[in-house]
């Protein structure tokens, strides 16, 4: 690999940092640990750009494109993404109806942590209120509203059930921990 080759590797990969720390921020230990985990991953392993390798694709084509560590971790990582959500897992006490879409697309928090102890969790949410066809029993359909919680955004934590549910002496809900 030529000179030229390791610095745009490195480049790229403090853009890719820089970026995701603008982005994210370092609101915790946490952030900062997953920050640490990723810059001593890229400073470890040895700089390779991506290769062209000789693998039968089954189309003709015998190479394939590698994709570099970097864009792997910055794709995998723990963000708000869309997600098709069941509209009656949102709402279970509404059997007796039928809706339409069946699913609707929402942000969720989805991706990998740097630790096995932690997990893509909300840290803030919003409402969105989205139009449906509600299909009664009776065959009758109306338009209705419902509203359904989005992941804004996410961050790597400990699971609730390993956190203290107090704050200054006060049992807090769970529902005030992790806002969904």
């Amino acid at each position: 690999m030529s000179d030229y080759d390791d610095k745009q590797f490195n480049v790229e990969f403090q853009a890719l940092t820089l970026r995701w720390i603008y982005s994210e921020g370092l609101d915790d230990s946490w952030d900062l640990m997953t920050w640490m985990v990723m810059l001593l991953a890229g400073l470890a392993l040895p700089a390779m750009p991506p290769q062209q390798l000789a693998l039968s694709a089954g189309n003709g084509s015998s190479e394939v494109e590698v994709v570099p560590f970097q864009q792997v971790w910055g794709r995998s990582y723990c963000r708000a993404l869309e997600k098709l959500v069941d509209v009656l897992s949102e709402y279970p006490d509404e059997v007796e109806h039928m809706f339409n879409p069946s699913c609707v697309s929402l942000l969720r928090c989805s991706g990998c942590c740097g630790d096995e102890n932690l997990h893509c969790m909300p840290v803030e949410t919003a409402n969105v209120t989205m139009q449906l066809l509600m299909i009664h029993s009776t065959g009758r359909p109306s338009y209705v509203e419902l509203t359904f919680s989005q992941h804004i955004r996410c961050q790597c934590r400990p699971p609730l059930e390993d956190m203290k549910l107090e704050r200054c002496g006060h049992t807090v809900p769970q529902s005030q921990l992790y806002p969904c």
